[in-house]
């Protein structure tokens, strides 16, 4: 089990309309540290459009502030948030700020 690797996105409307209409995982950073994990999975429901949530406040000021961003694209969206958020905890002892706040 791997974190999300990839590109590290600026948290920006524009790299958000740009990023992939499919089912995934996203992780929301301030600077280097890793604020949110979330997934992206059911009808209508994209890496995009939840991202764009995020960014509008639809979600709460905690990942509204995010200052980056990175995704992976997965039609097992729902098991890998919890690897992701496991993998967290184990290594943390805590979930990410914003995950607590739910």
């Amino acid at each position: 089990m791997l974190p999300i690797s990839g590109d590290k996105y600026a948290f920006i409307q524009q790299n958000i309309d740009q990023s992939p209409a499919s089912h995934g995982v996203y992780a929301l950073y301030d600077g280097d540290t890793t604020i949110y994990f979330g997934r992206a999975a059911g009808m209508g429901v994209t890496i995009r459009t939840r991202l764009q949530a995020h960014k509008r406040g639809d979600e709460g000021k905690c990942t509204q502030s995010a200052s980056h961003y990175r995704r992976e694209v997965t039609e097992a969206a729902t098991s890998r948030e919890k690897e992701l958020l496991e993998e967290y905890l184990s290594k943390s002892g805590r979930l990410p700020r914003c995950n607590e706040a739910i």
